[in-house]
């Protein structure tokens, strides 16, 4: 049964509880932060449930705030329609704004999107690379690093508007959404580091502990000004640094795919692609 739900602790629990099957057999993640945010955030998504009986068999999300989709399909009721059912309602709701995440990009997922007429129009990298072997950060005179204050809120939505003009989601990013991502219980204030020369700031690194031995280079950014300079990788190295010496053993990261210059600064600091997320659109819109 196909139902239209609205965020509450049972339907994220039932959603979580596909997610999770799915990620023992596929290996991947179906949510990204995303998704799992808006499982509690009324008015953020619109969701669809698919139940066999009180049992979670396919989940889709339309966010709205950067209109792309996601469908999810328990192992057990694959090649069944369940997937293709999703993603009709998707393109329903969405019309002519049809975008569906593809986690992994797996044959599975690249069929159904054929079938639908869908074509990769985005790739995301997951890179990853292990906390050893770590360079010295090294910083031009005057600048200087410290960790993230709560007064520091305001600067540091500005330092992400900047950094990310043209990015289609970290660039939206409201200081709501950020004060959101800080009431998780993954946040650190002492793993947000941020650069100044005098007043002036110039970047930032934000680093996540995904587990106790994994971290994240969640966002690094540097305003265009203070751009071409060796900050982003000085801002790298300190935000690994601060890894490991919380105990984490790896770190992983995403990136656009065509942002050729970020990748070429993480394959130069020994991050390796582990694979790729795939956003499909209808044959013909690129946007």
């Amino acid at each position: 049964m196909l139902t239209t739900r609205e965020p509450s602790p049972d339907f994220e629990a039932s959603v979580l509880e596909l997610a999770r099957a799915v990620a023992d057999h596929d290996d991947i993640d179906p949510l990204n932060e995303a998704a799992r945010l808006a499982l509690r955030t009324p008015g953020a998504a619109v969701h669809w449930l698919v139940e066999d009986g009180a049992s979670p068999a396919g989940y889709a999300q339309w966010h709205v705030g950067d209109t792309t989709g996601l469908v999810a399909v328990h192992p057990a009721h694959r090649r069944q329609g369940v997937g293709r059912t999703l993603l009709d309602r998707l393109a329903a709701h969405a019309g002519t704004e049809l975008a569906v995440w593809a986690f992994g990009d797996l044959p599975a997922a690249r069929a159904l999107a054929a079938a639908a007429g869908l074509t990769p129009v985005r790739g995301l990298h997951q890179m990853s690379r292990p906390l050893a072997d770590l360079e010295t950060p090294r910083f031009a005179d005057g600048i200087v690093v410290r960790s993230y204050d709560p007064a520091d809120l305001v600067t540091l939505h500005a330092m992400n508007a900047e950094a990310f003009a043209g990015h289609p989601e970290q660039g939206r990013l409201t200081i709501g959404d950020l004060r959101q991502r800080m009431a998780e219980p993954w946040f650190d204030p002492a793993g947000l580091l941020l650069a100044f020369a005098g007043d002036e700031p110039l970047g930032f690194h934000w680093t996540k502990r995904e587990t106790a031995t994994v971290g994240e280079v969640y966002v690094l950014g540097v305003v265009p000004a203070a751009a071409g300079r060796g900050l982003g990788t000085a801002l790298l190295w300190a935000g690994l640094h601060r890894l490991r010496d919380a105990g984490c053993h790896d770190v992983e990261l995403f990136v656009d795919a065509d942002n050729v210059p970020a990748v070429q600064l993480y394959e130069g600091t020994d991050f390796a692609i582990v694979r790729t997320d795939t956003l499909y659109r209808p044959q013909g819109r690129t946007a």
